[in-house]
């Protein structure tokens, strides 16, 4: 039984007191008959209007004698149950008013649960002449309690007979459903086949089911409602409860995610710290390698007992070694400065063609080694691109060095030119060992490598190809990798903006001629004695005249006593660096070249060497036939 709150108790006392002034006949002798009957009239109006339904009782009849519109509205020509009939016997016997807390009225499959106060109806001489029943609905209170909810919750329930279905006043305020709308039209289209599931297995068990499901509101949006059917132990009746909670589920759902995030950004962090493990170790690997190499060759060429052969394999093997140590240190600082986004490109009007051509020739030697043959087509003729001449024959080296690293003995290298509309695209395939599909999607990823730092068979970090789509969308180009599988080769295409027109031929690649030294005077300026005596040593054997410094100091001496034809010197150097020399230089109106020589190899040094004064900025470690080019460049251009 659900006990009615206590101001409804006081509102339905007010409301029933008032119905007895109203109703309560007046003494017409002393009014008046006409004065009463208006009152009376007035009296009827009154009652007529209140929100609360109201009835009065006469001689224990189970109808009403008289009622107003609320109660019609609510109940229509309901007769009493017999409960309902005692507490009006019980009115009537005593003469004192009662609470009803719970009163059923259901009848015909209609649920009806009502509070009421019963006050006893007296004449004009204060005798019993009936009673006065005041009633307040509380079908959605007691239904909520009995199935353990509160009176937010969204209730509605049927009988099995008459399959009438009834709604609290909660689920049509928030559904705002038509009258006779069933509650399958309220539910979700996503979630309804689940809801049915569950009412039927309800009816056909007898036991209670929860589902959860979504339910739409007035406005049209819908909200995540936990749903329980139930039944009555007879099976005539089931019933249907839904509980709102949408905000908790969200909840719950952004928590879960948050938990997943911090799951997945955690194994994120412990894989690329893996991998950034693996890449340390890799690159001790690879600076130690070649340095242990270049170690016990030394050690050889020491041994005064070494033969000629042995010697000459001595130097190729110390200069390979040192070729790929300065190769390594280039592709780190390529990386960081692609990750900073300090990674740049001088465009202009260049020949892919020849890049192609003469990257092909440089690796030739490597694939007769391997027994891998090299096969070029389409480059017969110009492929003009705007780009970078320099970089861009860095992606084609790296991808043929890839190719021909992971090809075979008798395996087969294919580069191919070819114009596609606007584009230029170079295809470079093998017939290597191929991709696996699992890491094809990594493979243009820093850190990322198929083979373990200790058991792979072909040395490198792992950077080229993520060097490579740097460098490619530098130039508004793109890079792809396809493979067919482990075993099946790979193919690398690099497409390019093409530019200009069709012209002839470009000369065939050669090994350029440098010119010597001879008759000029260059001052080496360097703080370390073995590169400052190897650089004089070497500029000496290619004809030129060389004075050497250890600090810029020493070099204003050298250049008073003599004044150099050029200057090739370090910057990071004690007491004074390169730049202060100079500018030095500059400020004194020195106008003879000078060549910066340094190990500070970015972009932005570059630009700050160029900006104090320096004429060229080489990083070291250099390939002296680059030194001697930018030497012999400066002193034509000095000359004309």
């Amino acid at each position: 039984m659900v006990i009615p709150g206590e101001d409804l108790i006081r509102r339905l006392e007010i409301e029933s007191a008032a119905a007895h002034a109203l109703l309560a006949p007046s003494l017409g002798t002393r009014l008046g008959i006409l004065e009463a009957r208006r009152r009376e009239a007035e009296a009827m109006a009154l009652w007529e209007r209140s929100p609360f339904p109201g009835a009065v009782f006469r001689d224990g009849a189970r109808s009403p004698s008289r009622t107003n519109t609320a109660w019609r509205e609510l109940f229509g020509a309901l007769e009493l149950p017999e409960t309902a009939l005692a507490s009006v016997a019980e009115v009537q016997r005593t003469s004192e008013t009662i609470h009803v807390p719970e009163i059923d009225l259901s009848s015909g499959g209609a649920l009806r649960y009502c509070a009421a106060v019963l006050r006893p109806l007296r004449g004009c001489l204060g005798a019993p002449e009936g009673v006065i029943a005041v009633c307040a609905a509380t079908t959605d209170a007691v239904l909520a309690a009995r199935q353990g909810v509160d009176a937010t919750a969204l209730l509605w329930t049927g009988e099995q007979r008459s399959g009438l279905v009834w709604f609290n006043q909660r689920w049509r305020s928030y559904t705002a459903a038509d009258e006779g709308e069933p509650w399958q039209r309220a539910i979700h289209a996503d979630d309804l086949a689940r809801c049915v599931h569950a009412f039927q297995e309800a009816l056909r068990l007898r036991v209670s089911m929860d589902v959860e499901a979504r339910i739409v509101q007035s406005s049209g949006t819908y909200r995540w409602h936990r749903v329980r059917f139930s039944t009555e132990e007879s099976g005539a009746r089931w019933f249907g409860v839904a509980t709102d909670h949408h905000d908790e589920l969200v909840a719950e759902t952004e928590r879960a995610e948050l938990i997943s995030n911090a799951h997945a950004a955690r194994d994120d962090a412990e894989q690329a710290n893996r991998l950034k493990d693996q890449f340390l170790a890799a690159v001790s690997h690879e600076l130690r390698a070649p340095m242990t190499t270049m170690l016990l060759w030394v050690k050889i060429l020491r041994d005064e007992t070494s033969d000629e052969a042995t010697r000459a394999q001595a130097l190729s093997a110390i200069q390979e070694s040192a070729t790929a140590q300065s190769r390594l240190v280039g592709d780190l600082l390529d990386v960081a400065r692609g990750i900073s986004g300090k990674l740049y490109v001088d465009l202009r009007t260049v020949d892919l063609a020849r890049i192609c051509t003469v990257a092909v020739a440089a690796i030739s030697h490597v694939a007769v080694a391997k027994r891998v043959t090299l096969v070029i087509s389409g480059c017969s003729y110009p492929a003009d691109v705007q780009g970078d001449e320099a970089r861009l024959r860095q992606v084609i080296d790296n991808l043929l060095s890839n190719a021909v690293k992971f090809t075979e003995a008798d395996g087969t290298v294919t580069v191919a030119l070819q114009r596609k509309g606007r584009r230029m695209c170079v295809d470079i395939s093998d017939t290597g060992c191929g991709i696996t599909p699992d890491f094809l999607p990594h493979i243009f990823e820093v850190f990322s490598q198929t083979e373990d730092v200790l058991t792979r068979e072909r040395g490198g970090l792992g950077l080229g190809l993520a060097i490579v789509k740097q460098l490619v969308e530098l130039h508004s180009g793109t890079v792809t990798g396809t493979s067919e599988g482990h075993g099946r080769g790979a193919t690398f295409s690099v497409t390019l903006p093409a530019s200009g027109a069709s012209r002839a031929a470009s000369p065939p690649v050669g090994v350029p001629l440098i010119p010597g030294l001879a008759g000029v005077r260059v001052l080496v300026v360097d703080d370390d004695p073995r590169v400052r005596e190897a650089l004089a040593h070497l500029l000496a054997r290619a004809g030129a005249a060389v004075d050497a410094a250890g600090s810029s100091a020493e070099a204003r001496e050298r250049i008073t006593a003599q004044a150099p034809s050029v200057i090739v010197c370090d910057i990071a150097m004690p007491g004074e660096d390169g730049y202060s020399f100079v500018r030095s230089l500059r400020g004194g109106g020195s106008g003879v070249p000078v060549i910066a020589l340094t190990a500070h190899a970015r972009d932005a040094d570059a630009k700050r060497a160029l900006a104090a004064g320096f004429d060229r900025h080489l990083a070291k470690p250099i390939d002296f036939d680059v030194l001697l080019a930018s030497v012999h460049e400066l002193l034509v251009a000095r000359s004309t």
